[in-house]
């Protein structure tokens, strides 16, 4: 037993939204980076914590494994409500909160399982492209649909309340379809990642993680 957690990701990837969830909880952290898509030593080690060999993967203080951003967000929070994470119980942002954490876990990320690889799916060269861009053009709509949810009035998501919906669109918002394109079709999200890359507390780590990553998918 241990009061360390240990956070395995890979630069610039999801992974990145529970780094800066840990750094606002202000717990002991360990962050070993892994090049999943690699064959090799580290991505044994992540494969035999979790065997889908996926990022976020965090093991905790009593070396229980946690794995899904959403689940372990919801578990940070509940051991550190200070870092408001989400709102708490009884909030009347709670329903709104949970809703659009799951949107973005079942519904966006789904997308870049198919369009980055989308000859798993398609072995056919002209069928994965057509795969390729639908899951795109879809994409974009998702997104389209996440910007006019977010609060008008800002500056964060939820409106005046910070949570980790704001960390999850700071880090997506260097995923494709990219930065000049949120800042033209999804101006609330730009906004909201913009306030998020300001923060002191998260800035270096956020500017760490992208430096000289291209966004995520080719």
């Amino acid at each position: 037993m241990h009061d360390t957690y240990t956070l395995f990701g890979t630069q610039g990837c999801g992974s990145t939204i529970v780094a800066a969830a840990l750094a606002l909880t202000a717990f002991p952290w360990g962050y070993e980076e892994v090049d999943y898509t690699q064959d090799g030593p580290e991505r044994d080690r992540l494969l035999a914590l979790n065997p889908l060999g996926q990022v976020p993967t965090l093991v905790l203080p009593n070396d229980e494994v946690m794995t899904e951003s959403a689940a372990i967000i919801l578990l940070l929070h509940d051991r550190a409500p200070h870092a408001e994470l989400a709102p708490p119980g009884g909030s009347p942002l709670l329903p709104r909160f949970l809703r659009w954490l799951l949107f973005i876990n079942a519904e966006i990320y789904p997308t870049f399982t198919y369009a980055d690889h989308p000859q798993r799916w398609q072995p056919q060269a002209a069928g994965a492209e057509q795969l390729k861009n639908a899951v795109m053009a879809y994409r974009e709509r998702l997104l389209q649909q996440l910007n006019a949810a977010a609060g008008a009035a800002g500056p964060w998501f939820l409106g005046k309340s910070f949570s980790a919906l704001d960390l999850y669109v700071a880090v997506m918002c260097h995923w494709r379809p990219g930065r000049a394109w949120f800042r033209q079709h999804c101006p609330r999200l730009y906004a909201i990642a913009e306030r998020v890359e300001q923060r002191p507390e998260l800035n270096a780590l956020l500017s760490a993680q992208f430096d000289g990553v291209a966004p995520l998918e080719s």
